[in-house]
């Protein structure tokens, strides 16, 4: 049987190693206790996309004269504190899912912590009308996560955008990603954000201030789609993966010739949800993992919501710039610190 969710899932997000875990066992134990423990696995990957796609919007107080743009080619990496490569699993929390161990509790890895040599037991239950039974109830070793293999433990991103100057000294910068991709992936994404000087509405603006201040507010969603082509374990399934993801943040800068030194203050937030959807056809397995040659259908098996709640960011960054080319790099202290790097191509 196919790997069902992290053929899907780490497929997504390319953390494609995980594909060899054993995980048809929890879409057995139903969607909510699915649902938790792929949550509560995933969610430094939520949490880094989230905190990505709010950095990169500025590399400067200063606002583009009125149609002076940009183009900016950017790299990001929020870093995964150790306090979430690590989760707690309670037996508790679930109604199918406990700790083969007998204990009521454990720290079990996330996608972004290491090895795990625990084994979670999947209760008796119903799942499309038929029971397994007790002697077949299925048992499976823990997710294992990739801390292990990856120098750092970061969730990357690159982006694309274009900032425009409009009058009132406010630019308007752009991420766009059409529909790309297969007939079995699909991604797109849509960002937009406000930059505006605040600064000349408190001193002459005929003046070249030293120093310039601007406040931005921008907006990021993306969807990716996966649909599986080639597939004999169910019918009509699909994954859906949304992350929305905003920003508020004071921007300054001081304003000198080849290298500037900018700072940012302020809030971000953002939420993601992964819908997996279809009837996925389950092989009851024997405790010895034999299959038994009877099947249940499980419909809908995976639906996670998480939200992360708007945090305070601090930002500090320097940018060389050498005519209309720019090379900034800046690092950003919040939950999951980010550093950001770039190239930019800017016309007053």
């Amino acid at each position: 049987m196919k790997k069902i969710v992290f053929l899907l899932v780490g497929f997504v997000f390319g953390y494609t190693q995980i594909q060899a875990q054993d995980i048809e066992n929890i879409i057995a134990a139903g969607k909510e206790d699915a649902s938790i423990y792929l949550g509560n696995y995933l969610q430094p990957v939520f949490k880094g996309l989230i905190y990505n796609l709010n950095s990169g919007w500025y590399h400067s107080g200063k606002t583009h004269k009125v149609l002076g743009f940009d183009i900016t080619i950017n790299a990001t990496a929020s870093f995964v504190p150790d306090t979430d490569k690590t989760f707690v699993f309670k037996n508790t929390d679930y109604q199918f899912l406990e700790l083969q161990s007998g204990a009521a509790s454990n720290n079990l890895p996330t996608v972004m912590g290491p090895t795990s040599t625990d084994r979670i037991v999947v209760k008796n239950r119903t799942s499309g009308g038929a029971i397994i039974p007790n002697e077949f109830l299925p048992s499976f070793e823990t997710l294992d996560g990739i801390g292990d293999q990856l120098p750092i433990a970061a969730v990357p991103s690159p982006m694309v955008q274009v900032g425009v100057g409009l009058p009132t000294k406010t630019d308007i910068k752009v991420r766009f990603v059409p529909n790309v991709g297969g007939s079995d992936v699909q991604f797109n994404l849509m960002g937009v954000g406000l930059q505006h000087d605040l600064l000349q509405h408190f001193i002459d603006s005929e003046k070249e201030p030293v120093i310039d201040l601007s406040i931005l507010g921008a907006y990021t969603i993306s969807t990716t789609k996966y649909t599986p082509q080639d597939n004999t374990i169910g019918v009509n399934q699909e994954t859906t993966i949304k992350i929305n993801a905003y920003t508020i943040q004071l921007v300054a800068n001081a304003n000198l010739k080849i290298i500037n030194f900018y700072a940012g203050l302020g809030y971000v937030g953002g939420d993601a949800s992964t819908q997996v959807k279809g009837t996925y056809t389950y092989t009851i397995q024997d405790n010895l993992g034999v299959p038994t040659g009877s099947s249940v259908n499980i419909v809908d098996p995976i639906d996670i919501d998480y939200k992360l709640d708007k945090g305070l960011k601090a930002t500090l960054g320097a940018r060389l710039n050498i005519a209309w080319f720019k090379i900034f790099a800046d690092y950003s202290i919040q939950d999951y610190n980010t550093l950001n790097a770039g190239i930019a191509f800017s016309f007053r």
